[in-house]
């Protein structure tokens, strides 16, 4: 035994034969653990009471992207690609995952305080606010989008938005939709409204914007490159309507605009109008922005 042992070629020998067969043992006794399928109650408590509609969810990595079709109530991104820099362009978003930021999440503390708020399953929620103390926005395009009725002068019993669309005419392309546009070089979503034809017909959507827990409230609206009529067009008329208060806004080709609801309330519904008196292929577009103060949010 010992003349074996002394042999360097026998020893070799003898460690790969050790080693494959902790390698078959390792291999046959080895369970990889399950990836979360659903997110752990704790996290759906918190995300149900502090989530605006629209918020958005980010993953540390693609193990959790399970959590983006068994959660399709939240507006869950799947992990990879370059989250980070879109979480970068928030004023507060949630994250979940694994307890180490990735150093594209790590990377933001500059501009972000991150908190973790809720440990489970081996899952963490993290929750990051801007520092700055700028307001927190919020856009109703991104809300899937909740709390919106739309109706028209075609169809004035109206309804609420389902799978993210309402048909506003008999026409296929007379619809409320989220889209996007570019408007003067510069490309974004917001809910596309497509004008009916006259000044006799409109198209309605009827908001309740208490779910946002807003302070104030903007309109952006404009008309996209796509439905630049060269002037041969007039201008859409937006006019949003809160009990007896009114404000009326006009629309400007390839052009994005933006304007404050002043003396509107935040906790009210209200409803905002389009019309046309030649429709054409005006590619309107219109958003509704949530207003969150600092003070607010560090409100309960």
């Amino acid at each position: 035994m010992m003349r074996i042992l002394r042999n360097p070629h026998n020893l070799a020998y003898l460690f790969l034969i050790l080693l494959a067969l902790w390698s078959l043992g390792s291999f046959f006794t080895y369970h990889i653990a399950p990836l979360p399928e659903r997110m752990p109650s704790s996290f759906i408590t918190i995300l149900d009471r502090d989530l605006r509609p629209g918020e958005p969810v980010f993953l540390t990595d693609q193990r959790y992207d399970a959590l983006v079709w068994n959660h399709p109530n939240y507006n869950i991104f799947p992990g990879g690609g370059r989250r980070g820099d879109q979480a970068a362009g928030q004023g507060r978003f949630f994250l979940i995952g694994s307890s180490n930021l990735p150093q594209e999440f790590s990377r933001l503390s500059k501009d972000f305080s991150a908190a973790v708020v809720a440990q489970e399953n081996g899952l963490t929620l993290w929750h990051f606010a801007r520092r700055e103390g700028s307001p927190v926005e919020f856009r109703l395009s991104d809300s899937f989008p909740a709390g919106i009725t739309a109706r028209s002068s075609v169809f004035p019993e109206g309804a609420p938005l389902a799978n993210g669309e309402f048909t506003v005419g008999h026409a296929v392309w007379e619809k409320v939709q989220v889209k996007s546009g570019e408007f003067g070089g510069e490309r974004r979503s917001a809910l596309s409204v497509h004008p009916l034809d006259g000044d006799d017909q409109w198209v309605e959507l009827a908001v309740d914007p208490r779910a946002w827990h807003a302070d104030a409230l903007a309109l952006g609206y404009g008309i996209a490159a796509s439905g630049d009529c060269k002037g041969a067009c007039p201008a859409v008329q937006i006019t949003v309507t809160q009990g007896e208060r009114h404000l009326s806004f006009t629309s400007a080709d390839n052009r994005w605009q933006r304007s404050n609801l002043a003396g509107f309330e935040a906790t009210k519904p209200l409803t905002i109008r389009v019309s046309v008196a030649r429709a054409g292929r005006r590619h309107f577009f219109c958003d509704l922005f949530f207003e969150v103060s600092p003070e607010a949010e560090a409100r309960p």
